[in-house]
């Protein structure tokens, strides 16, 4: 196992650890607590994933980087256009929209067209 892997999964546990440690020492900390417990329990099975996947191999190169770049790049560009839709619909009296649910589409819509547009770029090989 590589050292950054042991180091990751460590400090996963540890903040898991004190996730479960924190409200039987201070009160009123249960949703710090929760949060501690979420983060180390993703730190740690992100970590595993990438053990897995990866072992004492390669994590990217020179064309993953390019490829994620790329795919950044266009999930940034349609967030872009995703929100200026958004503006017409409001400013036309179309749909009336809070702030909450326009943040939670446009980090949704960034999160999952990052991974869409890397995973089509990847099978595609390279892009022109």
């Amino acid at each position: 196992m590589k050292r950054t892997y042991a180091v990751k999964i460590g400090v996963g546990v540890f903040l898991a650890a004190a996730g479960i440690i924190l409200p039987f020492l201070v009160d009123g900390m249960e949703s710090l607590s929760s949060v501690l417990v979420a983060i180390g329990l993703v730190t740690v099975a992100v970590t595993g994933v990438q053990h897995w996947r990866y072992s004492d191999g390669l994590e990217k190169d020179e064309r993953t980087q390019k490829l994620g770049a790329y795919a950044i790049s266009y999930s940034w560009l349609l967030t872009i256009v995703f929100l200026a839709i958004l503006f017409w619909v409001d400013y036309l009296g179309l749909l009336v929209l809070s702030v909450q649910a326009v943040l939670v589409s446009a980090i949704l819509l960034m999160g999952f067209s990052a991974r869409l547009f890397q995973w089509y770029l990847f099978r595609q090989g390279d892009v022109a």
